[in-house]
């Protein structure tokens, strides 16, 4: 980058040589054309600063760091918590970082931290070192920004944050957050138990804040491959027994003959399962008096089995929605790692099956299946 301070020293040499090489009657010409040449110069040198500014808006995201001296409070439960994890004038458990990582994002949201060092005093230390103290550094690569946080009195837990580095500076290519540990991970699994992983992304990212948004940091808004990787740890401890297929035989023995029972059978060589209930059979029945049941299969939605030659795929009835402009609705679904006419007949046949024996004569009159 050229500016016009960095361009005068040249001119000042410049008008030397010239004043040596003219005349006395040269010099008034010669300072006319030395001003001109000043003025071009400081052009150039202030749309150089400007594109250069541009380019720098371009690539980065700045920011400003709070004004200092900041603080925040721990909350006292965590502390005791942390507490009972300490080993001499260490915390055993990483749950500290995201006790400490909150709390500074309460004042300054924009830098995603992690941690060198920490110590803590001692339980009846009569020192007068601060009771807890750490060091942190920006994780964005073109980010200069550190912090240092103090705890004096654990009566208040007032932690004190000073920052170091000037500004935040983060690349727009980049995106970073803090890895979920401790406790952060049951709190988000125990989210996973009613919500998919995609709708807590989404969620958590509209919560954002736009500069937070902007600065590339996520520490609150996790990949979608962690939280669906949350969500499956969750879903296996919830498994009423280790083997997946005997699971699924004791969830539909729990549910038998009921209005919501969905799991209508359960295949175990070659692995598969059918699933509807009565309200889709009902559905079903309405909608294909006067419409077209259509027969969709779809791949990469469940993983291949270890040791199984060929994927799950999923087949799925679906009829238009009652509710014009809405999606279609499946009303029988079977997963299936064998994919052959025989296998899709007897889903078929099977789902029809339980439509005559809940509409009796009538559902032979108003639904059927070709092959």
């Amino acid at each position: 980058m050229t500016d016009s301070a960095s361009c005068e020293p040249l001119l000042e040499v410049r008008q030397d040589t010239d004043n040596s090489l003219s005349s006395p009657n040269d010099n008034e010409s010669s300072s006319v054309d030395d001003s001109q040449e000043n003025t071009s110069s400081g052009c150039s040198s202030s749309s150089t600063t400007s594109s250069t500014k541009d380019e720098e808006k371009q690539k980065y995201f700045t920011h400003k760091l709070p004004e200092q001296p900041c603080f925040f409070f721990i909350p006292h439960k965590e502390w005791r918590k942390l507490r009972k994890t300490q080993q001499k004038r260490q915390f055993k458990s990483l749950h500290w970082t995201n006790v400490i990582a909150k709390g500074i994002r309460s004042v300054h949201p924009h830098c995603s931290f992690g941690f060198k060092r920490h110590s803590v005093k001692m339980i009846g230390s009569m020192t007068k070192k601060p009771l807890f103290t750490c060091t942190g550094y920006c994780r964005f690569d073109d980010c200069q920004v550190k912090v240092n946080v103090k705890v004096e009195s654990e009566s208040s837990l007032k932690a004190v944050v000073c920052f170091q580095g000037g500004i935040v500076r983060h690349s727009l290519q980049q995106l970073r957050r803090r890895p979920i540990r401790a406790e952060e991970r049951q709190l988000i699994a125990d989210t996973l138990s009613s919500k998919l992983p995609r709708t807590v992304y989404l969620q958590s990212l509209n919560k954002l804040e736009e500069t937070v948004l902007q600065s590339g940091c996520r520490d609150e808004v996790p990949t979608t491959g962690v939280l669906k990787t949350l969500s499956w740890g969750e879903r296996e401890k919830q498994r009423r027994h280790e083997n997946e297929m005997v699971s699924l035989q004791l969830m539909s023995e729990d549910v038998q003959d009921k209005d919501d029972q969905w799991i209508q059978k359960v295949i175990l060589q070659p692995k598969g399962v059918m699933l509807w209930s009565k309200r889709t059979i009902r559905l079903f029945h309405d909608r294909s008096k006067e419409d077209i049941v259509y027969l969709d299969a779809t791949g990469s939605i469940v993983k291949k089995a270890k040791g199984e030659s060929t994927p799950f795929y999923i087949y799925e009835l679906v009829v238009r929605n009652p509710i014009k402009g809405c999606s279609p609705v499946p009303v029988a679904t079977y997963v299936t790692c064998e994919h052959t006419t025989a296998s899709i007949t007897y889903f078929l046949g099977s789902f029809i099956t339980d439509c005559q024996t809940t509409w009796a004569k009538n559902s032979q009159k108003t639904s059927y299946v070709t092959l």
